[in-house]
């Protein structure tokens, strides 16, 4: 039998679900979450920023219904399905993004919350996040 003494880690993933017809700015992100860069936390929202950013650079190109409806690591609300399903027919831009626990501070956050943002440009939704 082997016994681990040091230490161990629970590392966990979360997707989310990227739904726009324009690119995601740092300005767009600001402006739904209503904060600012400036202020104590303003370093904080900055690398959440990047760390949306490049899970959505990087993520998942969906192009059809398929390939959510079919996912495994998938647990859509029936709204937000219903949601890639009308954005995919108008021909707007739907990616799934990853995030990780072991990754940052602020993806570490961002991984373990269940978070929505949703403006008139974007929509954000990560509520498929077990943890």
């Amino acid at each position: 039998m082997k016994i681990k003494m040091d230490f161990v880690s629970n590392s966990s993933s979360t997707s989310f679900i990227y739904i726009s017809e324009m690119q995601f700015t740092r300005e767009s992100f600001f402006e739904a979450i209503g904060a600012s860069d400036q202020g104590p936390l303003g370093s904080l929202f900055v690398s959440m920023y990047e760390e949306l950013n490049s899970s959505i650079a990087n993520g998942e190109r969906i192009v059809g219904i398929d390939q959510v409806a079919s996912a495994r690591d998938f647990d859509l609300t029936p709204e937000v399905f219903e949601r890639v399903s009308v954005a995919l027919t108008e021909g707007k831009r739907v990616v799934r993004g990853v995030l990780s626990s072991d990754g940052a501070l602020a993806e570490s956050i961002l991984c373990m919350e269940i978070f929505e943002i949703e403006t008139d440009k974007m929509f954000i939704n990560a509520f498929p996040n077990y943890w």
